[in-house]
């Protein structure tokens, strides 16, 4: 009888020049908040790796990004519940999800609204979850697989202003190493990365503000924010056969902020 983790771990070779265990050519991969940001970074990051890339949002923009790396859209909201089922039942099985779709709400956690944790907890939390679950049997049908989600340096720290968003990232972290202490024997990994401050739309309005720009900037060892080009390369890393031994872990992509 094969064995299922055959594919996992058989020997590879280089395609057009990429290293064999950084490429993705024959693997089908689901990326949630792909119409920009950190979300379109990695959908483009492995289409550029041969991997065939569903894009997943609910800004109809999607379907030019997708366009754009000769991928395939689905235009829907994750927090309706029915939409992970129906997202799959097209696409097939699947070997890679990335759960990319997130929002912040800029309040503090005493302050917060009903409808605004509601839809923290929804987007950042149960939508990750439900796609997760949905996932499992396409890729245990595959013989294993890897799931990534973008977590965020606030779940490991108390930020001001943000403690419902750093919460719903907590939770998301804790969820990803359970899921992967679970799912291990069935050759599914789950990883995250989180990442600092990152020039995307979330942060736009927080890093136009010069003076506390400039007092971010200072607190980063790198000495700036970083461009979503730069969450691909860790992302790749942990979705690839080069981290075929590494599951339940949440890589801080953050330019040494949390050092500081």
């Amino acid at each position: 009888m094969a064995d299922p983790g055959a594919r996992e771990h058989a020997p590879q070779r280089a395609v057009a020049g990429r290293p064999a265990r950084f490429d993705f050519t024959g693997r089908t991969a689901l990326v949630t908040g792909a119409a920009g940001g950190i979300g379109g970074a990695i959908a483009a990051g492995l289409a550029a790796s041969g991997a065939t890339v569903w894009s997943l949002d609910r800004d109809d923009t999607v379907r030019a990004a997708a366009d754009r790396i000769g991928g395939h859209t689905i235009v829907g909201d994750v927090r309706d519940p029915g939409l992970p089922e129906a997202a799959l039942s097209r696409i097939g099985d699947v070997d890679l999800l990335v759960l990319a779709a997130g929002v912040q709400v800029r309040t503090t956690g005493s302050g917060i609204t009903e409808d605004d944790w509601q839809r923290l907890a929804d987007v950042n939390l149960s939508g990750p979850y439900r796609m997760i679950r949905a996932a499992v049997p396409h890729l245990r049908r595959r013989g294993g697989g890897s799931v990534l989600a973008v977590s965020s340096m606030s779940a490991d720290r108390a930020v001001a202003g943000i403690v419902p968003y750093g919460a719903t990232k907590a939770a998301l972290s804790h969820l990803i190493r359970g899921l992967a202490v679970e799912l291990g024997e069935h050759r599914i990994r789950l990883n995250g990365i989180a990442p600092g401050y990152v020039l995307t739309a979330m942060t736009g309005s927080l890093l136009a503000d010069e003076e506390r720009a400039a007092r971010i900037r200072e607190r980063i060892p790198l000495g700036r924010p970083a461009d979503p080009e730069e969450m691909v390369g860790p992302s790749l890393f942990l979705l690839s056969d080069a981290a075929a031994y590494v599951t339940g872990q949440i890589l801080a992509v953050d330019g040494g902020y949390a050092l500081s």
